[in-house]
């Protein structure tokens, strides 16, 4: 399976944002080797685990774990305080009740609540009124409870609602590769919304399971999109496996899924994505993890792609990631 991507606003909005709180990010990063990437214009992603090492640096740098964005101080350590006192919980409400509660207490959103109505369930995510709303803080929050909370139920919680408490950033269409749907922005509240239902489900993770995860963040976080497995998921798997030289059909894969080609479509839409969108997905994410590695020509690249000729590869991955191939991989080596 490919390396997966991440894209690259969010990481450097989080060096700007850390930097506008006091600290001089630059200065401590210039040696990382990865950071030709960070400054190249040309790069619109960054690999997961790329950007797991620079959240660390952040986090380390801040000795803040919301990267002094949130309404207080989140000293390093919250974050395995909070999943400790919600590994034992019996259910998704229990360790959600606790969640909102520790929420308020310890990062500062003290009007964070767990909201049941009918057939939904919403978690608000929100401090007091006269508290600043960072939104790459807001985004942190909710990607932390939304992918803790599948985790903890070993399941997908998939969102029936998405809002955010900010104008929308140009980089919008990037929150449904995140949370599997598209945000409602300039929202009362930050939130997440799901099947009231889920809430039953058992919390199936241990406390030893629990401290490898711990020990392994934010990796998993920024790696794993959620705990069950989606249609999405599914497809890619499929294209990700197949022969990419030669274009596979939707009905091909639908076929290798066992299911019709329709209820695949319907079943996708249902997730907001599409076997085209699917599908391109996975063509610039080996062809970005191509170009970064350096092994093949631009044409290899094309062929290994499935693409009928070099320049159909050039014109498609530019309109992915905004510039063509051969100046995106300059850009990797010259930082720009």
């Amino acid at each position: 399976m490919s390396e997966c991507g991440v894209a690259i606003q969010f990481v450097r909005s989080a060096i700007v944002s850390t930097e506008t709180a006091g600290t001089d990010v630059r200065r401590e990063m210039r040696d990382l080797p990865l950071w030709p990437e960070l400054t190249s214009p040309g790069v619109t992603r960054l690999g997961c685990e790329q950007t797991v090492a620079v959240m660390r640096v952040l986090v380390r740098l801040t000795g803040d774990e919301l990267l002094r964005l949130g309404p207080r101080p989140v000293p390093q350590g919250t974050f395995r305080m909070i999943s400790l006192g919600l590994i034992h919980a019996p259910d998704l409400r229990a360790a959600l009740d606790r969640l909102v509660t520790f929420a308020s207490i310890t990062t500062g959103y003290t009007r964070s609540r767990l909201v049941v109505d009918g057939d939904t369930c919403r978690i608000e995510i929100a401090a007091e009124p006269a508290d600043e709303v960072r939104p790459l803080a807001v985004e942190l929050m909710l990607t932390f409870v939304h992918r803790f909370s599948a985790w903890l139920v070993g399941q997908r919680l998939p969102l029936t609602g998405l809002d955010m408490p900010f104008a929308e950033p140009d980089y919008s269409a990037e929150y449904t590769s995140i949370f599997g749907r598209q945000p409602s922005f300039d929202a009362p509240v930050a939130s997440i919304s799901f099947p009231a239902r889920l809430l039953s489900a058992p919390v199936v993770r241990e406390e030893p399971e629990l401290i490898s995860y711990i020990s392994r963040s934010p990796s998993d976080l920024i790696n794993q999109r959620d705990y069950g497995t989606t249609t999405a998921d599914r497809v890619r798997k499929v294209l990700e496996r197949g022969d990419l030289t030669h274009r596979e059909r939707a009905d091909q894969v639908a076929a290798r899924l066992s299911i019709s080609v329709q209820h695949m479509r319907r079943l996708l839409r249902q997730e907001g994505t599409s076997f085209q969108h699917v599908r391109e997905e996975v063509l610039r994410d080996l062809a970005v993890d191509g170009l970064r590695h350096g092994r093949e020509s631009i044409d290899e690249i094309s062929y290994r792609l499935g693409f009928s000729e070099p320049s159909a590869f050039r014109r498609a991955f530019t309109r992915w990631v905004g510039s063509p191939p051969g100046e995106y991989r300059h850009s990797l080596t010259s930082g720009g």
